[in-house]
């Protein structure tokens, strides 16, 4: 995998592995062939496969942003769902309703709760 998507990735797969679920499997192919992109596909543990990519000249906070909601989106709709949950990572302040969501503020890459967009942990923190 690239190096520039291996950095974006780090973080969110912390959080991934501290809430207790299992990582993606990575490619180590560049599927877009785009030199402004680094790119590659997840797959789950029952085949199906997700894209990942991040823009190579985004500041890392940006890419970081970008590859939580590619995995966020690959657990939610993979992995959690067979599991019969799909609130990940859960909103502390209305953990029944929905997931945390990925987004910078003021340049850094965090974890927000989407109503009322309160700011709860740095991506790679939770």
């Amino acid at each position: 995998m690239d190096d520039v998507l291996r950095e974006a990735l780090e973080p969110v797969l912390r959080d991934l592995a501290r809430a207790g679920h299992v990582a993606p499997v990575f490619d180590s192919t560049d599927w877009m062939s785009d030199d402004e992109y680094a790119a590659t596909m997840m797959w789950s543990s029952d085949g199906t496969g997700s894209s990942v990519s991040v823009r190579r000249s985004a500041p890392l906070p940006e890419r970081v942003v970008q590859a939580a909601d590619r995995v966020q989106e690959w657990a939610i709709e993979g992995e959690l769902w067979t599991a019969g949950r799909t609130n990940w990572p859960p909103c502390p302040r209305h953990p029944a309703n929905h997931p945390l969501e990925a987004t910078l503020v003021r340049g850094n890459a965090v974890w927000v709760c989407p109503t009322d967009e309160v700011e709860i942990a740095a991506i790679g923190g939770q």
